[in-house]
């Protein structure tokens, strides 16, 4: 049975009752159809499923309730019941360009998936940046996911069926879910094309995820998510593997970062425990670029204490010694 429309727009919502109006309506466009918005309510404890109620009323509008599981168990649950062709899961926070809906959505039909190459991050209402730096000519995903990509899912429109077909799913209960869930997802996807026009609205604020000030969860999950793309990597063939896992380099200076930035022995001890006895970081490292390349070999000279040789170029950098 063919899916009735062509396209399920997943909304989490939790607590996010000063932006949830703007959202909402920025996704719907007065006489299109053919797609739906489902707002999945992830035990909000505030006015937002009653404002969208109140003041976004629509026809195209499906609420869904759910007790509070996190982002990822959201977005799976708005997956497992959309009945769009194509999946886009949107941050409750973010706005659309409202005009450029219709044309996102010709585009689809012919893809496994559409992707965004530039996109507008607002820090506030007088600072907008538009960002774009991804590749706008590949043609597979294996082939966008080896010229690189963004993590955030946000900035990518699915064709259902790939994830029905490859068992996708975002893994529930961690931090930096995207970072796991999207390169297996690009990879998997045999067809791609770039919407070249920016659509996307990022509100980049200070009660965010990303912004949190770093916790031992926050290393642990990444950890997770580093090891679970290490073993993707593994059924890639060789010569496209350590290109592709430009995303696993990234990862690995983010949680060298975070490392920098905890008081906890513990999790700090994780990380250098992690590094050190993952000798094919070393190969990710050295394909991802100029930086990469001198910090695995400057590790060498560290007897491969990858995590030792990045706390003192750390150190040395900022002029200050660990607090």
């Amino acid at each position: 049975m063919k899916p009735s429309i062509k396209l399920s727009i997943i909304v989490p919502v939790y607590n996010v009752e000063p932006y949830i109006e703007q959202c909402i309506s920025s996704l719907l466009v007065p006489g299109c159809g053919d797609y739906e918005v489902i707002v999945v309510n992830d035990g909000t404890k505030d006015r937002s499923i009653e404002i969208i109620r109140e003041r976004v009323r629509d026809e195209r509008i499906r609420i869904l309730e759910k007790d509070n599981g996190g982002l990822s168990s959201a977005r799976n649950y708005g997956i497992k019941e959309a009945r769009g062709e194509y999946i886009w899961c949107f941050d409750s926070d973010d706005w659309a360009e409202t005009d450029l809906i219709p044309q996102v959505i010709n585009e689809l039909g012919r893809v496994d998936l559409l992707y965004f190459c530039s996109y507008y991050k607002n820090f506030d209402k007088n600072h907008s940046q538009l960002l774009k730096t991804l590749s706008n000519d590949a043609n597979t995903g294996l082939e966008l996911a080896c010229k690189g990509f963004w993590h955030p899912t946000q900035f990518y429109i699915m064709k259902k069926q790939v994830l029905i077909s490859n068992n996708l799913h975002y893994t529930e209960g961690i931090l930096h879910e995207d970072s796991l869930f999207t390169p297996i997802m690009i990879v998997k996807c045999e067809s791609v094309k770039c919407y070249k026009t920016p659509v996307y609205h990022h509100r980049q604020r200070a009660g965010s995820i990303m912004n949190s000030p770093v916790s031992a969860k926050r290393i642990y999950d990444l950890i997770f998510v580093i090891t679970n793309l290490l073993n993707f990597g593994e059924t890639l063939p060789l010569d496209v593997r350590y290109c592709w896992g430009r995303c696993i380099a990234q990862l690995i200076n983010e949680v060298l970062m975070c490392a920098q930035r905890c008081n906890d022995k513990e999790p700090i001890g994780k990380v250098k425990a992690f590094l050190n006895r993952n000798q094919d970081i070393y190969n990710y490292l050295v394909h991802a670029g100029r930086n990469n390349m001198i910090l695995a070999i400057l590790s060498k000279l560290f007897w491969g204490n990858l995590y030792d040789t990045y706390s003192f170029l750390h150190r040395l950098r900022y002029r200050h010694p660990k607090e």
